[in-house]
């Protein structure tokens, strides 16, 4: 069982979910007003609400096998590269919804994208930030690959920042060593301030 402050539900539920997507269903008890508990065991109560699995089968892979999502949004299906960022779903487990939110707000979904400071594609990927990943040539990559790297890297601080998407997000603006820096919160700059709330805005959007 995972009990979590409601603080952070939704972001946190919905990450959960993705993570815990191999099992049948999700048990969630709310019976508790500030605290949620998450488990893959069946329970039952009046405050239970079960959420069945995403999955719609498995994919094998070297770690073992990986969730399949299914495209149960209407608003994602239409959106450009929506196979390529189900594919970095399904390696990274994060939920399609967010790496779209993402997409959105960094590029607005133009593979050409070049910020002032050298980010670049989709995910507006830093060059050192590919090298680490082993992509060089970050111009000359294709968008499976500019999304797939950007989705490592955003999987990388969710787990490093112990599930809290919030300063994921805001690490994937700032850069982790910035977050650090103001003792796990998220630095005072108007740009990240902004940066949260509109990825958040759209991952709502898109997991709806």
């Amino acid at each position: 069982m995972h009990p979590i402050n409601t603080f952070f539900a939704l972001p946190f539920l919905l990450l959960t979910c993705a993570q815990l997507a191999w099992a049948d269903s999700v048990y969630l008890d709310t019976m508790v007003a500030e605290e949620i508990v998450i488990s893959t065991d069946a329970i039952s109560g009046d405050h239970v609400v079960e959420i069945q699995s995403q999955v719609e089968g498995e994919v094998s892979g070297r770690g073992g096998t990986t969730p399949q999502y299914v495209e149960n949004s209407q608003a994602m299906q239409s959106l450009p590269f929506h196979q390529e960022v189900l594919e970095a779903a399904n390696t990274t487990a994060l939920a399609p919804a967010l790496i779209h939110a993402v997409i959105t707000v960094e590029s607005k979904h133009n593979p050409k994208a070049l910020s002032k400071k050298g980010a670049y594609g989709l995910m507006q990927l830093m060059p050192a930030t590919a090298k680490h990943y082993g992509l060089t040539g970050l111009k000359k990559a294709n968008h499976q690959q500019n999304i797939m790297v950007g989705a490592r890297y955003l999987k990388e601080l969710v787990v490093l920042f112990d599930g809290n998407l919030e300063l994921a997000l805001a690490a994937y603006n700032a850069g982790p060593a910035t977050i650090k820096k103001y003792h796990n919160q998220i630095p005072p700059f108007q740009e990240t301030k902004l940066y949260v709330p509109k990825v958040l805005k759209w991952y709502r959007k898109y997991s709806s």
